[in-house]
C-alpha cells in the first residue's frame, strides 16, 4: 500500500478531492426543479431583497419572513447580482451559494481532520463529504444547510487545534470565531450546538477548560460581536423587535412544541435514517464506531466523540425531526470511518466481524432503496420508465456490488473507488434524471408553462387549492394566494385577470397543460387537479388568448 500512501499524502491530493466535489454536485443543480417549501421560500425572498436592495428587512411576496438571519440571504443576492441574473432568476442561480458551500466543505472536512487523523485519512473523509447523500441534497437545495455545515466544520477544525494544543498565533482562533459568527447569521444558535457540545465533552474528559485559552476569547468574543451583531441590532430597530418574536418566539418554539407545520418523530429517527442519509459510507459506519469505542481514552476521538454525541441527543430529543438536521455532525462520523479505512490500507485491521456483517447489511438496503427511487420516480410520477434513471440504477448497484466484494476481499482501495462512484452517480441519477422526470410532483412547472401559453392575461395570478411557495417563485412573485371567493372577486374587478381554481366538475375540465394541470403536491404528496378562470369569473376557453 505505499503507492496509495504516497497518493493519499500528496500535496495535490486535496485539489484532486475540490474537482471531486465539483464534479459530483455540479450535475443536477440546474436539473432540478425548485422544491416546496423551504427552498422555494428562501429563494423568492433573495429574489425580491435583490430587486429591492433592502439588506436588513427579509420579504416574502408582502408578507415579513423573519424566522432565519440574513446570511443566506445576502449570498444568494450576491449570486443573482454577479451573475448579472434579473428578474425571474433561475433556480440554479439561488444554489450556488450552497454548491460552493458544499465544495468547500469537503476541503474544510479534510482541513478539521488533518490534526485528528493524518494527511490519508483526512483526504478519505473529504472524499466521503464530497460523495455524501445528504450533502448532495443540500448542496444543490437554496437553503441555509450546507453553509451551516461550512461554518459547524470550520469551527470544529479550529476547536479541534486548540483542544490538540497545535493552535500557534491568531489564526485559529480567527478562524474560530468568524465561522462562528457567520454560523449565527445563517441559523441562529444551530451553530452552537456541536461546538458547546464538544467542549463539554472535552472538559469532562480533561477535567477542566483552560484549554480553551487557545481560542483568545476575550479578543475571540469582541470579534464575533462585530462580526454578527450589526445586522441583529438593524432587524431589531427596524421591525421594532418583531424579529425575535417570529425566530425565536414562533420557529424555534414550534420545532420544541410541534405546533408548526411539521409534526413531532419518535426518538431514533436520526439513527434508523442514517443508513440512507450516510450512504455510501455507511458500509464503513459500525466499524468507525466501533474504533471511536476502542480508542475513546485517546484526545482525537474524545473530541470527535464531543463533536457527535451531545449533539445527537439534543436533535433525538426535539420532537421535530427534519433527516437534514443532523447533518453538521456527520464530520464526525466521516473522520471516524476514515480512520477505520486506513487502518484497512494498513493491514491492520481486517472488514470482518459483526461490524462488517451489519455495516454490509444496511449499505445493500440503501443501494436497494436508491435503485427503486431512482426507476420509481419517473415510473410512478412521470411517463414511466427513463432511460437515464435505469442507467444509474444500473451503475450504481454494480458498483455497490463491486464495493461489497471489494471489502470482503480485502481490495480497499478499490472498493473506496467504488464507493465514492456510487455515491457520485446516485446523486446524478437522482437529481438530474429521476426527479425531473417525475413531472407530476412539479406543479408549480406545470403552472408556470401553462401560463406562458396565455400572453393576452397580464397582472396578478389568483391562486386557489395549491399555494405552494414555488408557483410563487416561479409566477414571478405576481401571485395572489386566494380563497376561491376572493379570486372569483379578483376576476370580476377587472378584464386579463387569471385565476387557478381546483376542479370539482369534472364535466368543466380543460385542455390538458394549457387550461388544466394535474398532479401531486410534493410538500404532502396529495393529488392537486386546478382548472383557468378568467375574467370576469368564468372558466376560460381552451384557447383564452385566440
Amino acid at each position: 500500500m505505499d503507492g496509495v500512501a504516497r497518493v493519499l499524502e500528496h500535496r495535490f491530493a486535496p485539489l484532486f478531492v475540490l474537482c471531486l466535489a465539483l464534479l459530483s454536485f455540479g450535475i443536477g443543480l440546474a436539473e432540478l426543479p425548485v422544491q416546496d417549501r423551504d427552498e422555494a421560500r428562501f429563494a423568492q425572498a433573495a429574489r425580491q431583497m435583490a430587486e429591492t436592495g433592502d439588506l436588513i428587512d427579509i420579504r416574502l411576496l408582502d408578507q415579513p419572513r423573519h424566522n432565519k438571519p440574513a446570511l443566506i440571504y445576502w449570498l444568494q443576492t450576491a449570486a443573482v447580482w454577479i451573475t448579472g441574473a434579473e428578474g425571474d432568476t433561475p433556480i440554479w442561480v439561488h444554489r450556488l451559494p450552497s454548491f460552493l458551500a458544499g465544495v468547500l466543505s469537503a476541503l474544510a472536512v479534510i482541513w478539521a481532520a488533518r490534526p485528528l487523523l493524518g494527511r490519508r485519512g483526512a483526504v478519505l473523509a473529504g472524499v466521503m463529504c464530497a460523495t455524501i447523500y445528504m450533502l448532495h441534497a443540500e448542496a444543490r437545495t437554496a437553503k441555509t444547510d450546507a453553509a451551516l455545515l461550512l461554518s459547524v466544520v470550520l469551527a470544529m477544525g479550529a476547536l479541534g487545534r486548540v483542544w490538540l494544543g497545535q493552535a500557534k498565533g491568531w489564526i485559529t482562533p480567527a478562524i474560530f470565531w468568524t465561522a462562528l459568527a457567520a454560523g449565527f447569521l445563517l441559523k441562529g444558535p444551530m451553530v452552537a450546538l456541536p461546538v458547546l457540545g464538544a467542549i463539554a465533552w472535552c472538559g469532562w474528559h480533561r477535567r477542566g477548560l483552560g484549554w480553551l485559552q487557545g481560542l483568545r476569547p476575550l479578543a475571540g468574543a469582541l470579534w464575533f460581536i462585530a462580526l454578527a451583531a450589526p445586522w441583529f441590532i438593524a432587524i431589531t430597530l427596524v421591525t421594532d423587535g418583531a424579529f425575535w418574536a417570529s425566530s425565536v418566539g414562533a420557529d424555534l418554539t414550534n420545532k420544541i412544541t410541534t405546533e408548526g407545520e411539521h409534526s413531532g418523530s419518535p426518538p431514533g429517527l436520526y439513527l434508523l435514517t442514517t443508513w440512507f442519509t450516510f450512504w455510501p459510507w455507511t458500509l464503513l459506519l459500525p466499524l468507525g464506531l466501533a474504533h471511536a469505542w476502542t480508542t475513546r481514552q485517546t484526545p482525537e476521538t474524545a473530541f470527535l466523540l464531543g463533536w457527535l454525541i451531545p449533539g445527537w441527543l439534543v436533535f433525538e430529543a426535539v420532537p421535530v425531526k427534519l433527516i437534514h438536521y443532523t447533518l453538521p455532525l456527520y464530520p464526525a462520523l466521516m473522520i471516524l470511518c476514515a480512520a477505520t479505512l486506513v487502518q484497512m490500507l494498513d493491514n491492520t485491521r481486517q472488514f470482518r466481524g459483526w461490524q462488517a456483517w451489519l455495516g454490509s447489511g444496511g449499505f445493500a438496503l440503501g443501494a436497494a432503496l436508491f435503485a427503486v427511487l431512482m426507476v420509481g420516480f419517473p415510473i410512478l410520477y412521470g411517463p414511466g420508465l427513463e432511460v437515464l434513471s435505469l442507467l444509474g440504477a444500473a451503475i450504481v448497484s454494480l458498483a455497490a456490488i463491486t464495493a461489497l466484494y471489494c471489502f470482503w476481499s480485502a481490495r480497499f482501495l478499490t472498493g473506496t473507488a467504488a464507493l465514492a462512484l456510487a455515491g457520485m452517480v446516485m446523486g446524478w441519477t437522482l437529481t438530474a434524471a429521476s426527479l425531473p422526470a417525475a413531472r407530476d410532483l412539479w406543479m408549480a412547472a406545470q403552472l408556470d408553462t401553462a401560463m406562458e401559453q396565455h400572453s393576452c392575461l397580464s397582472g396578478a395570478v389568483a391562486l386557489v387549492g395549491y399555494q405552494e411557495p414555488s408557483a410563487a417563485f416561479l409566477l414571478g412573485g405576481n401571485v395572489l394566494l386566494s380563497s376561491e371567493e376572493d379570486a372569483l372577486a379578483y376576476l370580476a374587478e377587472g378584464e386579463g385577470r387569471a385565476a387557478w381554481l381546483p376542479i370539482v366538475d369534472e364535466v368543466a375540465a380543460g385542455i390538458a397543460g394549457v387550461t388544466e394541470v394535474r398532479g401531486v403536491n410534493s410538500a404532502n404528496f396529495r393529488d392537486v387537479a386546478l382548472r383557468l378562470w378568467i375574467s370576469p369569473g368564468v372558466p376560460a376557453p381552451d384557447a383564452p388568448c385566440g
